[in-house]
């Protein structure tokens, strides 16, 4: 149930919301209550969802107030002072302050003026949110969408939201470094949106920002590439000062079309994501350009020619060997401290990689086949995982029924 007005929507946590923080002023209990009478909101949790028939006699009379004394009391009328409340000049719903009347009668007006400044500030914030859905739907359709959408209907709705689609626009992507490390809690969810709107508001004034799967996508009006080298790390260095949060940006190169300029931008960030940089134009994108149009299935069998069939978990070992030694640029010293382990322990797990592949990935002619391999790992790791995880529970039924049956 919402409690309706001419110009007012607010639903039951809104409710509940104001009348805690209205009953935590006045140490009183608070009761709100919508056009039919009924409580949807209350400090006594004992009364939500019960009729009040003192808040359905002010809205059937329309009286300026109405006061329970403990005589008038009843089951659905508890003693205490009730208001309406007005929204727009239309009986929104009434507030109720349980109490005698000498503690509640000074709290009246005020309480009543509270509650209508709260409603409507929460109105506000609803349409505001409701704007900001609108806006990012009409941003998913432009950018995202597939172009089956007329030109002109695009046109249209961008002219209704204040936006001129025929502007030349730049696009950058930007995602959360271990954004499942943050996903995962409610106070790393919070932060995340906390990053997310001071990036945003880095952006400045002219530049779209909507969120789609986890990332950030900034459209902004036609700029150099300094410039949006230098947007790009000013974002991730104030983010990473304030919230301690490292972001991966990628940046498309000058399209015209905007799903172009998306796709680009895109494979920019993915780039940089697997190369662990933390900027990376479309430009400077090379190996990871073509790996998109390659079927994972040919990526899987890749892997398992040159890694001669090895298990999933031993596979990830030696990926994460990779990882390091390519984010070192060949350095084994700097490999091994990011590792953890001494330069020897590498060396001998270089070698024992060697043995197992036939390539050495110290020989600067052998070192693309293991990133190669590397790359497409990082796009088949869930499905080589669910396949291993499919094997081993179908191991575990095998030999639960050769168990059975040698009993």
């Amino acid at each position: 149930m919402e409690l309706t007005g001419q110009a007012l929507r607010l639903s039951r946590q809104g409710a509940q919301a104001i009348v805690e923080e209205v009953g935590a002023i006045v140490g009183q209990h608070i009761n709100m209550m919508d056009p039919e009478g009924y409580v949807i909101a209350s400090t006594d949790p004992e009364r939500i969802g019960t009729l009040h028939e003192g808040a359905r006699k002010i809205i059937r009379e329309h009286l300026d107030e109405l006061y329970v004394r403990d005589e008038e009391a009843t089951l659905t009328s508890r003693p205490g002072l009730n208001l309406p409340v007005y929204q727009a000049g239309s009986i929104a719903g009434v507030i109720g302050i349980t109490g005698r009347y000498e503690d509640v009668a000074g709290y009246g007006q005020i309480v009543k003026k509270m509650v209508e400044i709260l409603i409507r500030e929460n109105a506000e914030q609803d349409e505001r949110r409701m704007g900001q859905r609108v806006l990012n739907r009409f941003l998913e359709d432009w950018v995202l969408g597939s172009g089956l959408l007329q030109p002109r209907i695009l046109e249209e709705r961008g002219f209704a939201l204040g936006i001129d689609i025929s502007v030349p626009r730049r696009v950058m992507v930007s995602g959360v470094r271990n954004f499942q490390e943050y996903a995962s809690t409610a106070s790393g969810q919070k932060l995340l949106e906390q990053a997310e709107g001071e990036a945003a508001s880095l952006a400045g004034a002219g530049c779209l920002v909507f969120r789609n799967a986890g990332r950030q996508i900034f459209l902004v009006q036609d700029a150099s590439d300094r410039h949006m080298e230098q947007l790009a790390g000013r974002i991730r260095s104030c983010v990473k000062k304030k919230f301690g949060i490292g972001l991966v940006m990628g940046i498309g190169g000058r399209a015209r079309d905007i799903h172009v300029a998306y796709g680009q931008a895109n494979k920019a960030w993915r780039s940089a994501s697997m190369s662990k940089r933390d900027v990376m134009t479309y430009d400077s994108v090379t190996l990871e350009l073509f790996t998109e149009d390659v079927a994972e299935s040919v990526k899987a069998e890749y892997l398992r020619k040159v890694f001669k069939n090895c298990g999933y978990e031993e596979l990830c070992q030696w990926m994460g060997l990779l990882e390091a030694y390519f984010s070192a640029e060949g350095s084994l010293k700097a490999a091994s401290d990011a590792m953890h382990i001494h330069k020897n322990t590498l060396t001998y797990k270089l070698r024992k990689l060697e043995e197992l592949t036939g390539y050495d990935v110290r020989v600067l002619s052998q070192s693309a086949v293991f990133y190669m391999a590397m790359v497409f790992f990082r796009d088949v790791k869930e499905m080589m995982q669910d396949l291993a995880e499919v094997r081993a529970a179908e191991r575990a039924a095998d030999c639960r029924e050769v168990c059975c049956a040698e009993e």
